[in-house]
């Protein structure tokens, strides 16, 4: 008994520090943030109203970049998990050099700056590019513009963010028995019909997971979308730079950060319940 007391006090000595840390350095500035853009002045009173978040609707380019900032993010979400998703197949069930080979190279983009690599899709995007020279070698003439628009932003944060979903999705498709596979081979199933019978419901914590925090991650990524993307419409971490520096409007940049936080609770609430299942499940 005097033991699981002991180690119940040690637990939540050692968890009070970061919780501290949690509250007053993230959790109370953010709050006072959002209450900033509710508070609003009136015959010389504060008053709390919405009207901040009236004008951000009202106007067009912001609409338009919350619009815009959603769509590029759901696009790369897709992207990236499918080709994620297909390499850490790959990487769980193949053997050979070949497989080898791609477990050492698909992790290269972790350890590049993502200055860098924005940098180097540029040149390897724009018209007078590496990708515009090949194929005007093979005869395309007329190439589609593949950056300063939403198409470069999705392309750049695919290849950025691959290697961290691979990982996630490998870690969790190394947890399933090769025996309930082998089961389901046994009875006839093909290999989609495993995938979608055994493979996808025993990794769907790990997608969950997965899905969630690239969300998160590319909702809220700024250099990518700076240095890659057009001049409008732009996402919503360049417009609130934008509104906070140079057009002199902090009540507009933080108001657009609390709709962010918002769209990114959504899929933070998934990530929260994808955990929850996976340590109800470990019990």
């Amino acid at each position: 008994m005097k033991s699981s007391v002991r180690e119940g006090v040690t637990g939540l000595a050692l968890v009070l520090p970061p919780f501290f840390l949690l509250v007053f350095f993230i959790l109370l500035p953010a709050a006072e943030a959002v209450l900033g853009t509710l508070r609003v002045e009136r015959s010389g009173q504060l008053v709390y109203s919405l009207a901040r978040y009236v004008e951000m609707f009202h106007t067009i380019s912001l609409r338009r970049s919350v619009g815009f900032t959603v769509m590029v993010t759901l696009a790369s979400v897709a992207v990236t998990f499918v080709l994620a998703y297909a390499l850490a197949l790959y990487l769980r069930f193949s053997r050979g050099w070949v497989s080898t080979l791609l477990g050492a190279l698909f992790i290269i983009p972790l350890f590049i700056p993502t200055v860098i690599a924005s940098f180097a899709m540029v040149t390897f995007l724009e018209h007078h590019g590496y990708i515009a020279t090949l194929l005007h070698y093979v005869g395309v003439e007329d190439t589609p513009s593949l950056v300063f628009n939403a198409t470069g932003i999705v392309l750049t944060e695919v290849w950025a963010s691959i290697p961290f979903a691979t990982l996630v999705l490998l870690a969790g498709l190394q947890g399933i028995d090769d025996a309930l596979i082998d089961s389901a081979r046994d009875v006839g199933a093909g290999a989609l019909r495993t995938f979608l019978a055994v493979v996808l419901p025993l990794n769907a914590v790990a997608t969950i997971i997965t899905m969630s925090l690239l969300f998160i991650g590319i909702l809220g990524s700024f250099t990518i979308p700076y240095l890659v993307g057009g001049n409008a419409p732009q996402m919503m971490s360049v417009v609130m730079t934008n509104y906070f520096t140079n057009y002199l409007r902090p009540d507009i940049s933080v108001s657009l950060a609390a709709l962010s936080f918002v769209i990114a609770g959504l899929a933070g609430a998934a990530y929260v319940a994808g955990v929850s299942r996976r340590e109800r499940g470990a019990v």
